[in-house]
């Protein structure tokens, strides 16, 4: 589901002109409209095989972004990362928006998307109320990047009430259309 969502959100994104890499690719999955995604074996990491420790696969992909980074010479460069959970059943999940430690370009870029999405449960589910929250994470991917760069938690796939928020592919076009949003917001915020 991350990565139908992540390839929804690079079609909005360079839709609205901006220069997109998808770091994990499929060359066979595109954007499904299906519920149930199946998942694949076929991910590669910029065409390279995606090594099965996980230390090794996180490195490989801070590896590529800051490759990608040093060759861009545009000056509002981002890393976006989308991960779903599976936590056991009970645990139900809001959006979770994550930055580097004493990043405040990271921080803003958060708190912008978290702002969207907040305005947009308020429009769309106006009595569910959004529980998302932003805080600092020393997770690996935001250490190592050289951008700027966001972690998303976008729900527990094995909640039912977070399954909604990610099988329905209206929903997984809601999301990604939040993020763009959020992060064209963050783009004029920073010029």
């Amino acid at each position: 589901y991350a990565y139908d969502i992540i390839l929804r959100l690079a079609r909005e994104l360079l839709s609205r002109g901006a220069k997109v890499h998808i770091i994990i690719q499929d060359k066979k999955d595109g954007i499904r409209d299906g519920h149930v995604l199946a998942n694949s074996k076929r991910e590669t990491c910029m065409g390279d095989p995606i090594p099965l420790n996980q230390v090794a696969r996180l490195k490989q992909r801070c590896d590529w972004v800051n490759k990608l980074y040093r060759k861009d010479k545009s000056s509002y460069k981002r890393a976006v990362f989308i991960h779903v959970d599976s936590r056991s059943k009970g645990q139900q999940t809001d959006v979770f928006f994550y930055n580097a430690p004493k990043s405040t370009k990271g921080r803003r870029l958060a708190n912008n998307l978290h702002r969207t999405f907040d305005r947009k449960y308020d429009k769309h589910q106006p009595n569910r109320g959004f529980r998302g929250t932003v805080s600092e994470r020393n997770l690996y991917v935001l250490r190592n990047t050289t951008p700027v760069a966001v972690f998303l938690e976008l729900g527990n796939i094995r909640n039912k009430r977070d399954q909604q928020r990610l099988v329905l592919k209206n929903n997984r076009q809601a999301l990604a259309n939040w993020i763009a949003e959020g992060i064209v917001k963050d783009y004029k915020q920073g010029k």
